[in-house]
C-alpha cells in the first residue's frame, strides 16, 4: 500500500477524464463524437475494474444488507427483511459482474496479452488475470455453475448465450490462470503504474496476492474432516459428519505452494494486505456513504457475544458501545440478534457498527489479508496432522488480525461513538498473550474443537468481508451458534440458512436453456427461490437446520 493513497485522487481524476472526454486533431471528421473515446489505456480501465468490484463486494448491498448479515457478523436493525433470508431481486448481483468489472478485464487482457505483436504488457496482464480469478471465485462460490469459458465474448464473437461451466471445471480453470499469472511475475518484472490502486503496480505484491488467493480457493475444496455436535436451542443435540474433499488433490497443491516460497510467495504480514484505502470526499468509503446519515446496520449478537466471551479488544473497533451504558460504571456492548420479527431495534439497547467501520470516510476495505492466509495454513496443517504448525499459524493469524485492527500488543484502545463522546475513561490496554491464554482461545481440545477455533477466529478477523464470511460459514458449519437457533422472523421457517443464491431472472429470459441445464445438473429447484436444498460443488458438509427460536430479553433488543 506504500504511496498508493497519495496517488488515488489523481488516478481516478485521470480515469474520469480519459473515459469521459477526448478530442481529435482532425476537426474535419464531423462524425467523430469528441465525448466518446474509442480507446482508453489498459491501466486506466484496470483502475475502474479494481475500484468497482471492491466497492461492490465489500461496500455494496451484498455486504451490508445481505451476506454481512447472513454470516451474522452484521445485522439489520431496521428494514430487517433481508436479514430474515428474504431476498429482493438480486439479478444485478449476478449479471453486473459480467457487464462491469469482467468486461473491463476482457478488454485489458486483449490489450496486454504478451502474445500481441507489440509484446503486450505481461505484468498488467498477469494482475488482470488474478483479479479476474477473484471475481469468478466470487461468482461460483455463491451460485455454483456459472458462465466462465464463454463469458464476455460478445465483443469478439456473436456468442451472447454462454454455457454454464461446472464449478469443478471453473476451479481447475482458475488455478490454471493463477499458474499463468505467477509465471509472468518476478522480481525483475516492471512496475506497471499507479493506476493499480491496490499495490501501486508492484508485480511482486501481485504475485503474493495471487498465490494467497490460490490458497483460499484450494482450501475451499479441501474438505472439512471433522464431526461436530451442536447444542441446539430447545435442548437437543445434532451431530454432523465430515465433508469430503471436492478436489482430491487440493491439499497436495497447497503443500506445493507452502514448500516453495521462492516460486510461490504468499502474504506473510499486514504490509502485504490487499486493501483499498479511500482518500475521502469525493472518493469516500462506500459503507460510510450509505450509513453516515442513517442507521440500518448494527453488529450481530453472534459476533458481539463471541468477542465479549473472550474479552476481545476488537469489540471496541467493530462496534459502538450501548448508548444507555455510557456514563455508567461499566460500558457494555450488545449485539442485535439477526432476523428478529420486530420492525426495528431500540437503539439505546444495542451496539451499532463501529466508527472505524462505518463512520469514517477514509476507512479501507479489505480484499484478502495476512490473517486469513495464516488461518488457512492452520486449517491445512490440521488436515495434514501437524499440530505444532497448526498452532503456530493459528496464533500468528490472531496476532495479524489484532494488529490489522489497531489492537497491537500494549496499545491503548479507546471506545468511540459517532456522537463523539469522550469515552477515554473506558480505555483498555491490549495484552495479546493474555488473550491467547483465554480458555476459549488457547490452543487445545479435540480435533473438531481445534478446527472450530481456527475457523471462528477467521470469521471474526474478516469483519466486513461478509461475502467471504458467508461462504466460510456454509462450508464449515461455524460459528456453531448460527446453526443452533432459528431466526425468529425467518421468511422460510424451518429451512435453515440458504445454501446458495438465487440465479438471475434476466438469465431466465435471455439464456434460459443454458441456465436450465445448469440448474438441473445441480438439483436447483424454483421452489423457495432456489435458495435451499442444493449445494455448490465443494459444499459437501450438511449443516443443522434449527427449528427453535431464541429471542433476547426485551431490554437487549
Amino acid at each position: 500500500m506504500k504511496n498508493i493513497l497519495k496517488d488515488f485522487k489523481l488516478v481516478l481524476f485521470t480515469v474520469l477524464i480519459l473515459m469521459a472526454g477526448s478530442c481529435t486533431d482532425d476537426f474535419e471528421e464531423m462524425n467523430t463524437d469528441p465525448n466518446s473515446p474509442v480507446d482508453v489505456p489498459a491501466i486506466n480501465i484496470f483502475t475502474h475494474a479494481l475500484e468497482s468490484h471492491i466497492s461492490y463486494e465489500m461496500g455494496g448491498w451484498i455486504q451490508h444488507t445481505y451476506l454481512g448479515t447472513w454470516s451474522q457478523q452484521w445485522t439489520k436493525v431496521q428494514y430487517i427483511d433481508e436479514d430474515k433470508y428474504m431476498p429482493r431481486n438480486m439479478d444485478g448481483d449476478f449479471h453486473d459482474r459480467y457487464t462491469n468489472a469482467l468486461q473491463d478485464l476482457a478488454i485489458i487482457l486483449d490489450k496486454t496479452n504478451p502474445a500481441n505483436e507489440d509484446g503486450g504488457n505481461p505484468e498488467l496482464y498477469a494482475a488482470a488475470k488474478i483479479w479476474k480469478v477473484l471475481i469468478f471465485d466470487f461468482l461460483t462460490d455463491l451460485w455454483g455453475d456459472v458462465p466462465y469459458t464463454e463469458a464476455n465474448m460478445g465483443l469478439t464473437s456473436d456468442n451472447v448465450t454462454p454455457v454454464y461451466d461446472t464449478q469443478a471445471s471453473i476451479y481447475d480453470g482458475m488455478i490454471a490462470e493463477l499458474d499463468e499469472a505467477n509465471s509472468l511475475l518476478s522480481s525483475t518484472s516492471f512496475n506497471f503504474g499507479s493506476g493499480d490502486i491496490l499495490f501501486g503496480g508492484d508485480p511482486m505484491m501481485w504475485k503474493k496476492f495471487g498465490n494467497s488467493l490460490r490458497l483460499r480457493i484450494l482450501n475451499r475444496a479441501a474438505g472439512t474432516p471433522w464431526d461436530f455436535t451442536y447444542d441446539m436451542v430447545g435442548g437437543t443435540q445434532v451431530t454432523t459428519t465430515a465433508g469430503a474433499a471436492a478436489m482430491s488433490d487440493a491439499d497436495s497443491k497447497i503443500a506445493a505452494v507452502l514448500s516453495n516460497p521462492s516460486q510461490y510467495p504468499i502474504m506473510t504480514s499486514n504490509d502485504d494486505n490487499a486493501m483499498l484505502a479511500y482518500p475521502g470526499l469525493p472518493y469516500r468509503n462506500p459503507i460510510f456513504n450509505t450509513l453516515f446519515s442513517r442507521t440500518d446496520q448494527g453488529v450481530s449478537q453472534t459476533m458481539i457475544d463471541y468477542l465479549n466471551a473472550r474479552t476481545d479488544p476488537r469489540v471496541h473497533i467493530y462496534a459502538q458501545p450501548v448508548p444507555k451504558t455510557i456514563g455508567t460504571e461499566t460500558l457494555e456492548y450488545n449485539g442485535h440478534q439477526n432476523g428478529l420479527s420486530h420492525a426495528a431495534a431500540t437503539f439505546q439497547n444495542i451496539s451499532i457498527l463501529g466508527t472505524a467501520i462505518a463512520y469514517t470516510e477514509t476507512a479501507p476495505l479489505y480484499v484478502l489479508c495476512a490473517d486469513e492466509v495464516e488461518l488457512i495454513q492452520a486449517e491445512y496443517y490440521m488436515r495434514a496432522g501437524d499440530d505444532a504448525a497448526a498452532q503456530a499459524h493459528y496464533e500468528a493469524g490472531i496476532a495479524a488480525s489484532m494488529d490489522r485492527w489497531g489492537c497491537t500488543d500494549g496499545a491503548t484502545i479507546t471506545p468511540s461513538n459517532r456522537d463523539g463522546d469522550d469515552l477515554s475513561a473506558y480505555s483498555v490496554t491490549v495484552d495479546q498473550a493474555a488473550y491467547l491464554a483465554d480458555p476459549l482461545v488457547a490452543w487445545g481440545g479435540s480435533t473438531a474443537e481445534k478446527f472450530q477455533k481456527i475457523i471462528e477466529q477467521k470469521w471474526a478477523a474478516m469483519f466486513g468481508q461478509g461475502v467471504q464470511a458467508w461462504i466460510e460459514v456454509r462450508r464449515t458449519g461455524f460459528p456453531a451458534r448460527i446453526f443452533e437457533y432459528e431466526l425468529e422472523g425467518a421468511y422460510y421457517p424451518n429451512m435453515g440458512m440458504p445454501t446458495r443464491l438465487t440465479y438471475s431472472t434476466v438469465e431466465d429470459t435471455y439464456n434460459g436453456a443454458n441456465l436450465d441445464a445448469a440448474k438441473e445438473r445441480q438439483g436447483v429447484q424454483d421452489l423457495n427461490e432456489g435458495l435451499f436444498g442444493s449445494w455448490v460443488w465443494w459444499n459437501t458438509r450438511r449443516n443443522p437446520i434449527p427449528t427453535e427460536i431464541d429471542p433476547p430479553a426485551a431490554d437487549k433488543q
